[in-house]
């Protein structure tokens, strides 16, 4: 759907009919280097008007479970390490909010979080590693820039932007090259009430693995040394 909406252009129009192969106005874009459909813009991930980056620095807090970027794997999440505030190490530095997306900063490491209202037990219990840049959206902006972030453009272009003598990555300057579509606010208010059943799915299969995963590690060990075992 995010490649149909906003790679071919042909979202809905008023008539309900695909946008671009059904005549719908387009110009050029120099930023993006293509054709955009009219009364949109383009801008940057790291300055547009959907999104903030979201800055270093966590709540005082006892314990929590910290999210180093080794602990995910595309969307997969796995148990993580507990830590606390005075004793966490200082990669241990990012907030997670509501409505806020998260891609690995490092080159050839896909790793998102799509922290939406589904997500709140890891939004109120992790805190994540810097290793990780994290993107405030709104509400309505959500599932847009978690589609953008995910599509394959983001990862090749943030490969290409990454640099480093020991580990490349990009940083928040190296963001103002990657062009982000604004779409209007009509098109994006559509999407999001398309897709956010859609999110929220992910997110709830998310939390279910995560579930099953600290279920099996601790019944494992427990079978293994006879603690338990497995009735017919």
């Amino acid at each position: 759907m995010y490649d149909y909406w906003f790679t071919q252009f042909d979202f809905p129009d008023n008539n309900g009919k695909p946008y671009k192969a059904s005549g719908g106005s387009m110009v050029y874009s120099e930023t993006a280097k293509r054709d955009i459909p009219m009364g949109w813009k383009t801008e940057s991930v790291f300055s547009n008007s959907l999104t903030s980056i979201i800055k270093p620095g966590v709540d005082v807090f006892s314990t929590k479970t910290y999210l180093a970027t080794a602990e995910v794997n595309g969307t997969s999440i796995s148990s993580g390490s507990i830590i606390e505030y005075e004793t966490r190490e200082s990669r241990a530095n990012m907030q997670p909010t509501e409505y806020s997306v998260w891609f690995a900063k490092m080159k050839n490491s896909v790793k998102h979080l799509y922290l939406n209202p589904e997500m709140t037990s890891l939004i109120n219990n992790s805190i994540l590693s810097t290793g990780f840049c994290g993107l405030q959206c709104t509400e309505s902006s959500f599932e847009y820039i978690a589609s953008f972030i995910e599509h394959s453009y983001f990862e090749t272009i943030k490969d290409t932007l990454a640099h480093g003598a020991t580990q490349e990555a990009v940083n928040n300057d190296d963001l103002s090259g990657i062009a982000l579509i604004i779409p209007s606010n009509p098109v994006l208010n559509l999407y999001h009430e398309r897709t956010k059943a859609i999110y929220a799915q992910i997110s709830n299969n998310i939390c279910e693995n995560q579930r099953l995963t600290a279920l099996r590690d601790w019944l494992l060990p427990m079978l293994m040394n006879g603690q338990a075992t497995i009735a017919d």
